[in-house]
């Protein structure tokens, strides 16, 4: 109990941290994962296996890349052409935020992330408003679609390889709409909210933008078009990935590797400097080591496990009680602590309740994926894209506050919740 209470409080000293957007959260972060470590409340070859090195590799390749895609003009190219298709603050909205949900159900929602924010710097530039909540937006929209399919997100490949469930199983199963459709669902509910609450900090949605004549900016057109070759490569890649038998970390290396080779070939050694010192976000490293670490440690105390056995304890054999609280109780913690070892720590636990009262193991599996992908959106902490995409600000000189934060999350993560639990119960309980 006494280390319990330790890993909580260090929990807590994270989350506060993070809140107040300390410049050295991220050496906090990592000296308590290396407390709990200390302490014995996770073994260091437990710790090893909750790291996820592979993600971390993508953030770094992701962020060099995305450094190419600003200074090649490529990210002005795209804010020009979206730039003709909005015509008010809503639609600018709407339309980014959709488009990196879509995105992200074929790939990681931290590539997304990085790859849209460059686009939302350029087009906030151009229209005069503050970045921030269109950061934000991108960030909760690409979380909250990873779970659509098994290619997403990770916690869908867990528990697909788990369940040794298909594709084909996330769109429709036995013949009931799945993960696919409750998640879509939830995404274009909430990002209509989020886009309503954006534009009316700005502007008037009505009113018409005015912006001056667009201009594109590329100084070098052979940069731009190997920039988006390679770019082009990297989506085909991670959309392949598992056939090609690649992790992320290797996508992201041919990618960059490639394009650093071709811009050194050019002559252009001031690009690929600039690329890999500025894309290198050794901070945002660090901070998500230790909270991988503090995760793992919540998962090993076996703390995620005794709630679940206290929810069968209050639902009883009412199946609406039981996936109800799943879905909820998954919302809350997923908000505090990565939902990727708490997926994989509640997965042989809902095997263990489909044993004991015989009800359908994949319907108690998407209660706890839907609560686990939508309730990550609700703090920064709860997912790496949003972790991302607050450090990203700040590398950009626009400082997000833990207020700044959910009076965007509450209102997105309420309304997705509630659209995909209510789609959820109607369909696989109520039916």
């Amino acid at each position: 109990m006494k280390e319990l209470v330790l890993l909580l409080l260090a929990l807590l000293v994270v989350f506060s941290s993070i809140s107040k957007t300390q410049l050295y959260r991220h050496y906090i972060s990592l000296a308590l994962g290396l407390l709990a470590l200390a302490l014995g409340l996770i073994m260091p070859s437990k710790a090893i296996d909750y790291v996820n090195f592979d993600v971390l590799g993508l953030i770094v390749g992701m962020s060099i890349m995305s450094v190419y895609m600003e200074i090649s003009g490529l990210v002005d190219i795209v804010a020009s052409a979206i730039e003709r298709k909005i015509k008010n603050v809503f639609t600018l909205y709407f339309l980014i935020t959709l488009t990196a949900g879509i995105i992200s159900i074929a790939l990681e929602n931290v590539t997304v992330v990085l790859m849209i924010l460059p686009i939302v710097y350029a087009l906030s530039s151009k229209f005069k408003i503050d970045p921030r909540p269109l950061a934000i937006g991108v960030a909760l929209a690409s979380n909250l679609s990873g779970s659509a399919t098994m290619i997403g997100d990770p916690q869908a490949i867990i528990t697909a390889g788990y369940f040794n469930i298909g594709f084909s199983d996330f769109i429709v199963y036995k013949g009931k709409p799945s993960m696919f459709f409750f998640t879509i669902a939830a995404m274009i509910a909430a990002c209509f909210a989020i886009s309503y609450i954006g534009s009316r900090k700005h502007i008037s949605g009505n009113v018409t933008l005015k912006t001056k004549e667009s201009s594109v900016n590329v100084r070098d057109k052979v940069f731009a078009l190997e920039t988006m070759f390679f770019l082009g490569l990297k989506i085909a890649l991670l959309t392949f990935r598992s056939i090609l038998n690649l992790s992320l970390t290797e996508v992201a290396i041919i990618a960059v590797a490639g394009l650093s080779i071709t811009r050194l070939a050019s002559g252009d050694k001031m690009s690929v400097k600039d690329a890999l010192i500025r894309g290198f976000e050794w901070k945002t490293v660090m901070f998500l080591l230790g909270v991988f670490i503090l995760s793992g440690a919540f998962a090993e105390q076996s703390l995620a496990k005794d709630v679940a056995y206290a929810i069968i304890s209050y639902a009883g054999l009412s199946l609406f009680t039981l996936t109800t609280a799943l879905v909820w109780i998954s919302v809350v913690i997923s908000a505090f602590i990565d939902n990727i070892p708490y997926i994989t720590v509640m997965l042989p636990v809902i095997e263990e309740i489909h044993v004991k009262i015989g009800v359908e193991a994949i319907m108690l599996a998407w209660a706890l994926l839907l609560g686990a992908t939508l309730g990550g959106n609700l703090t920064y902490i709860g997912a790496s894209a949003n972790v991302i995409a607050v450090r990203n600000l700040e590398e950009h000189g626009h400082k997000v506050s833990f207020t700044d934060f959910i009076k965007l999350s509450i209102p997105f993560n309420t309304i997705s919740v509630v659209t995909g639990w209510i789609l959820y119960e109607i369909i696989w309980v109520l039916a």
